[in-house]
């Protein structure tokens, strides 16, 4: 049966609702594929990433799930994937035997095309291959479709048509898609048009264009459209040069959870630089840094400043000393001098060398950028660096200093209208307040900066200020609510592709359940949130994790475990030079050796007062979890 409607005039009971026979969710998918696949020549897992990556490709259409099985029987999962990257709905069919509906993907949807197509105008066939070519398909569809394709008077009947032959099926918020089996073999057999192709580039451009009216409504209508928006724009880089291209994605880069995806589109966009002109360039080449370095990228990230010193450099020697660069923090195309472009590539260095653990040498970067800064009178700039320069006071315990700073910068950024700067230095002051104590004034502040950050639409500020909050909820033992702080903030820092934010949650999440007894759960917590941590680079929360971890198996008296991590984090601490938990570490270390000499009960390990702990922060500009004091509260207690 091909279609929504039974035969006859019978009531027929429909699987899937109103829609035609449902596609496999992705639990159910993996278990009926390992069964398929199980008296094959490989051991398939089901937790296997390679077997959800090719799952996904088969979006849930039991047919294909079939047939792609039989084919595991034979060969590797990888070779399966790279089959269908090149071969695509040409690998979903049977070996021997004549195809037919039930042996081959290509056939089955054959069939059914061939009996829709006589119930199809050219505004259906142009429809069918819309949805195909679109991968998150067309939201709003009864909106959206006419501006797509132009207003037609039979567009809503040939989307009927289309449904009802399940074709094409309705998601959540009025989205018509096509599983993707389906669409790549009408892909296949009737590819998009140019002219559709730069009817969809136009309706993404205006798109965009009126996006940002609300920051809220953006987020969710861009998580609805950005596949699409992706695919077109990486279509558009490729057969032109166009400035449009460039205003879409440095308006895409305050979206850091597409990064991942945005970093490449900026790579080849690069490609046409024999067009562009310097200006252009040094911007797209920040931006890449911006976004390979929030991903951790750090060794990338600085190749790029290197570059763009080297470009400026080439310039020079060719005579030119006005160079017309992008104002990363106004988006505003003005003048700059080779001095201005030297002060961006001194403090994007000196921020690296931060999250690197090198604070000596970010303070000297950062030094020489707000020098030139001052040369020139660029006040935005001076005010940035006073409050990455506090930053770094506050890593190194030197708590009143970093206050100085950071309000000399508030000062300044609120002196220029910068709220968002104002905004960050306020959330900064409020961790140092958490850190030096009362917490009642630390909470007052922090809750003043979140309100701040999520007027502006800050969101990653916003959810360090939860994380913060969360932590002193922690530190007052007020473990329940802190976990409900700390799990949103989590969720928050997953959201917009911040991996630290959300290993240092974990982190304080384990830290909360060592602080409960819950010691196999903590390790099981702490173990990922330090295999996050050494993916990212952040040494000190690695060492962190590892020094917890020891503690916690020295009281379960599984003492070689302790002492292993233990001397772990002590050789991280001292590569960093951070003296006073080395010594911590060597005193953990007697103690364990005295505990396993004698075999017997450990020393009792107590509980610092809640009060005296320091929390373990990090913030935006504090990539790296290196404040040596807040290592002191994971949460987990001292050995006294």
């Amino acid at each position: 049966m091909r279609g929504t409607d039974g035969p006859g005039q019978i009531k027929w009971r429909k699987l899937g609702g109103q829609s035609c026979l449902p596609p496999l969710e992705l639990g159910p998918a993996k278990e009926a594929f390992c069964s398929l696949s199980s008296d094959g020549n490989y051991a398939i897992k089901e937790d296997d990433p390679m077997l959800e990556k090719l799952l996904i490709q088969m979006d849930g259409m039991p047919l294909a799930i079939v047939l792609i099985a039989r084919h595991a029987r034979e060969l590797a999962l990888k070779n399966l994937m790279e089959m269908w990257n090149i071969q695509k709905t040409a690998v979903l069919k049977r070996i021997g035997g004549q195809d037919n509906r039930l042996t081959s993907v290509e056939v089955s949807i054959e069939l059914t095309l061939n009996i829709v197509r006589e119930k199809l105008s050219t505004t259906g066939l142009d429809l069918l291959r819309l949805v195909a070519f679109l991968p998150s398909g067309i939201p709003d569809w009864l909106e959206n479709v006419p501006k797509m394709l132009g207003s037609l008077p039979d567009t809503t009947m040939q989307v009927l048509t289309l449904k009802k032959s399940c074709l094409i099926y309705e998601a959540n918020a009025e989205t018509l898609k096509m599983l993707t089996p389906i669409a790549e073999y009408v892909l296949k057999v009737s590819d998009i048009t140019e002219n559709h192709e730069k009817q969809i580039w136009e309706f993404y451009e205006s798109f965009i264009d009126t996006l940002f009216e609300n920051q809220i409504d953006a987020d969710i209508k861009l998580r609805l459209h950005i596949s699409n928006i992706f695919k077109i724009l990486n279509i558009q880089i490729e057969k032109s040069f166009e400035t449009s291209h460039m205003n879409l994605l440095t308006q895409l880069q305050n979206y850091s959870q597409y990064f991942p995806s945005l970093v490449p589109l900026v790579e080849k966009y690069l490609g046409w630089q024999s067009q562009m002109s310097l200006g252009d360039q040094t911007e797209l080449m920040f931006l890449q840094e911006d976004m390979l370095t929030f991903m951790g990228e750090y060794q990338k990230s600085i190749a790029i400043i290197n570059n763009v010193e080297k470009l400026h450099q080439h310039q020079i020697n060719q005579g030119t000393s006005d160079l017309e660069v992008i104002n990363s923090s106004s988006s505003i195309s003005i003048n700059h001098t080779m001095e201005q472009t030297q002060a961006k590539c001194y403090k994007r260095l000196g921020m690296i060398s931060s999250y690197q653990n090198d604070y000596k040498g970010s303070q000297c970067k950062i030094q020489q950028a707000m020098d030139i800064y001052k040369r020139i009178g660029n006040m935005n700039g001076v005010a940035q660096c006073l409050e990455h320069l506090g930053e770094i006071s506050q890593l190194l315990g030197q708590y009143e200093e970093a206050k100085s700073l950071l309000k000399q910068a508030k000062n300044q950024f609120e002196e220029i209208g910068d709220r968002m700067g104002a905004a960050w230095c306020l959330l900064r002051l409020g961790i140092i307040s958490y850190m030096l104590g009362p917490y009642g004034e630390a909470k007052t502040i922090l809750e003043q900066a979140k309100k701040e950050l999520e007027e502006i639409g800050d969101r990653l500020g916003a959810a360090q200020c939860l994380k913060s909050l969360g932590d002193i909820s922690r530190m007052l033992a007020q473990c329940e609510e802190a976990k409900i702080m700390l799990e949103e903030a989590k969720k928050q820092f997953e959201d917009i592709g911040d991996r630290l934010g959300a290993a240092q949650c974990l982190q304080s999440l384990g830290d909360i359940r060592q602080m409960l007894g819950q010691y196999e759960e903590a390790k099981v917590m702490l173990q990922q949130a330090k295999e996050q941590l050494e993916e990212i680079g952040d040494r000190v929360g690695v060492a962190h994790c590892l020094h917890c971890l020891g503690k916690i198996e020295y009281k379960q008296e599984c003492f070689n475990e302790a002492r292993l991590n233990v001397e772990k984090a002590k050789e991280y601490y001292e590569d960093m030079g951070i003296l006073n938990w080395v010594a911590n570490c060597i005193h953990i270390l007697d103690q364990i050796q005295e505990a396993s000499a004698v075999h017997t009960q450990p020393h009792s390990i107590e509980v610092e007062t809640l009060q005296e702990a320091n929390p373990h922060l990090a913030v935006e500009g504090q990539r790296d979890s290196a404040d040596v004091e807040s290592q002191e509260s994971c949460g987990c207690c001292q050995i006294v």
